[in-house]
This record gives structure tokens, C-alpha cells and sequence, in this order.
């Protein structure tokens, strides 16, 4: 059997208190040749999309650090709250850019996690606006040919089988699934070990978040160092011809604060574990 190939990259959420180029530079000498962008950095955004001129700054930030994009972190964007026109500006400029797949987050099910969950009414009405929206984000996205990703952060991404049902919902070949197994690990206190298969053949990307400890406990560790069974879903993926991008989100364990270097080993041993075992699964990666 043909090896499958995916991109390999690391969002800069990591660095969020830092600079962006900063963020590029780490990652960058990490040995990543993938970034997912959109979060803010220093507290304010990165960019302004509708704004001329904005594309090709961060492409030139990009180009020197030899970095290309493998998602548009976009749930700002897509909300239902926000103007059609906005949706339309983060899809325009993420064609300037040249990516391909914007990841988003559902809708949520606590007002306070875990102890204020909202009625399961209230969540129809947020699930059935959600599903509206992303029909006309959906139908958008096709015209330009990109694909809007939801990943599992409780309500309507909970797990697969809510992931599912909410794509089936919003009817779209163009609203696809990606997956985050240290959310449903920290939020829904399952195995996602278990429930990633019933998703494998759709996933488009996949968030290579892992989590230690119990439901709730926020402790999420270097992917590859905690209680994530990576092996058994990269097999799982190997074996439904999974070629899309694997992304590092989290690594910092409970939040003690750490000096950048401790930070950017951090990112250099996500890489090495990721690669080892994806390599082990069977893929290859794109460089």
C-alpha cells in the first residue's frame, strides 16, 4: 500500500502572547513547514480581512520564514451573529492568502463550563441558526473552492456523532468535519480513540490536541505526552486514506508560565512526536 501524505504544521496560538513574527520564527525553527493562522497575537488581531493590502503583508511574513498556510482559524468570521458581508471578506481573503481550509468551532453547550449547561431547547434554537448560517458559508466557500472545517468544542461538534449529524444538518459538500480529540476528551470525558472512527473516512484535517487527566482537567500537554491515543487514530486515518493537514493547537500543559525558550522546545518535541508517529502509521509528509 501507497503511503499517504499530509501536511504537518502548528498553529501560532501557542505564542498568543507573543508577536506573530515571533510565533513564525518559532515555529519556523521548530522544523514546521505548516502554520494555521487567524488567532489574535498580544492581544489583538493579526489581521484586518476586507482591508487592502493585508494578504500580502502576511505572505511576506510567511515567505521569510519559509512558512506556508494549511488553515484559516475562522470562527469569528462565520458566527451567526456576524454580517454575511464579513464571511464573504474572511473567504476572499483567504484566497488571497492561498488557503484552502477555514476551521471553525460549532456552537456551545455551557454558559460556564462544566458546571452551567444550557437547555437542550435553547440549543435547538443556536444549533438551527448555526446550520442556516453555514448553508450560506457553505454555498460561498464552493464558489471559491475552499472547504470550512468544524471541530469538536461541545453543542453541535460534541463528538463525531454530533459532527456528523450537524454536517447532514447544513447539507453542504463544502462545511466538512476536522477533529480534536483533547476537546473531546476534556469536554465530553470519552475516548476519542473510540470515537474518531465513526469520522475518519470525512475528516479534511485533524487537531493534534492531547489532554491528560480527568473531564474538566485543564492540562494539556507536548500531543504525544499525555493520555491521547495517537497511534490507534493515525491508524484509523491511515486506513480510511486520510490526506489532509494534522495541526498542533495546544502544549501547555496546565499554563505554568514558561520563558520563550522553554516554549519553542516545547514546539520542536510537538513536531518530533507527531512526525514519529504519524510516520510509524504509515504517512508521509509533505515538506
Amino acid at each position: 500500500m501507497m503511503n499517504s501524505t499530509i501536511k504537518l504544521g502548528c498553529m501560532t496560538l501557542p505564542y498568543a502572547k507573543y508577536s506573530f513574527e515571533r510565533a513564525l520564527e518559532g515555529i519556523a525553527a521548530a522544523g514546521f513547514r505548516y502554520v494555521s493562522i487567524g488567532l489574535p497575537h498580544e492581544g489583538k488581531p493579526v489581521f484586518s480581512d476586507g482591508v487592502a493590502g493585508e494578504a500580502a503583508k502576511i505572505m511576506r511574513l510567511l515567505e521569510r520564514y519559509e512558512l506556508k498556510p494549511v488553515t484559516l482559524v475562522s470562527s469569528d468570521a462565520f458566527a451567526p451573529s456576524q454580517p454575511i458581508e464579513r464571511t464573504l471578506q474572511r473567504l476572499d481573503f483567504a484566497q488571497e492568502l492561498g488557503v484552502k481550509e477555514l476551521l471553525s468551532l460549532g456552537t456551545t453547550s455551557y454558559r460556564k463550563f462544566p458546571t452551567e449547561p444550557i437547555s437542550a431547547e435553547e440549543m435547538e434554537v443556536l444549533n438551527a441558526a448555526f446550520a442556516e448560517k453555514y448553508r450560506l458559508v457553505g454555498e460561498e466557500a464552493g464558489k471559491r473552492g475552499l472547504v470550512v472545517t468544524i471541530k469538536p468544542h461541545t453543542g453541535n461538534t460534541a463528538t463525531a456523532a454530533v459532527i456528523t449529524e450537524t454536517l447532514q444538518r447544513i447539507g453542504s459538500p463544502h462545511i466538512c468535519a476536522s477533529y480534536d480529540p483533547g476537546n473531546v476528551r476534556f469536554y465530553e470525558g470519552i475516548d476519542p480513540a473510540d470515537d474518531l472512527p465513526l469520522i475518519a473516512p470525512e475528516l479534511v484535517s485533524f487537531v493534534a490536541k492531547d489532554h491528560r487527566g480527568a473531564r474538566a482537567e485543564p492540562n494539556f500537554p507536548v500531543p504525544g505526552e499525555g493520555d491521547v491515543n495517537f497511534s490507534s487514530m493515525f491508524a484509523a486515518m491511515k486506513a480510511t486514506g486520510f490526506t489532509g493537514s494534522v495541526v498542533v493547537e495546544r502544549l501547555d500543559d496546565r499554563g505554568e508560565p514558561i520563558t520563550i525558550e522553554e516554549l519553542d522546545q516545547k514546539v520542536v518535541r510537538a513536531r518530533e512526536n507527531l512526525q514519529r508517529l504519524l510516520v510509524s502509521a504509515g504517512f508521509d509528509l509533505e515538506h
